[in-house]
């Protein structure tokens, strides 16, 4: 099986605006995806916060375009994952104290619960002890 990560947000925002914010491990991590070497899952909650910022005028809306043609081709390097029960009860293992967004909860409780590292600069993110996170 190909080496898989978990992305939050803004790294997969970055990585679709080939931002030179990415450090260049997750650069190198994105370049080995798009060669199909690493599988990148991108958390449900993540989508519906690009929305959001789209709405906002934060983000470019043609950046959620290709984030939603990317996963709605149904590619093997970038997946989908679903808020479901897993990531629900792991949900009570991220400190709301350490952690106090709800969607940066839901996307650190998806890498524990698919047991996977997160890429992530967040920096209250980089606080958790239980999950490894990779900047």
């Amino acid at each position: 099986m190909s080496l898989s990560y978990v992305i939050d947000t803004h790294a997969f925002i970055w990585h679709l605006q080939s931002s030179s914010r990415l450090s260049s491990t997750v650069k190198q991590i994105f370049a080995e995806t798009d060669e199909g070497k690493i599988i990148v899952i991108v958390p449900t909650i993540v989508l519906v916060e690009m929305i959001y910022l789209a709405e906002k005028s934060r983000i470019p809306q043609n950046i959620v375009n290709i984030a939603l043609q990317l996963l709605g081709k149904e590619s093997a390097n970038y997946q989908l994952a679903p808020l479901n029960f897993e990531v629900v009860e792991s949900l009570k293992q991220i400190p709301r104290s350490v952690v106090p967004d709800m969607p940066d909860r839901i996307i650190s409780a998806t890498a524990l619960a698919l047991k996977l590292p997160l890429l992530s600069k967040d920096s209250a993110i980089l606080r958790l002890l239980n999950i490894k996170v990779i900047w």
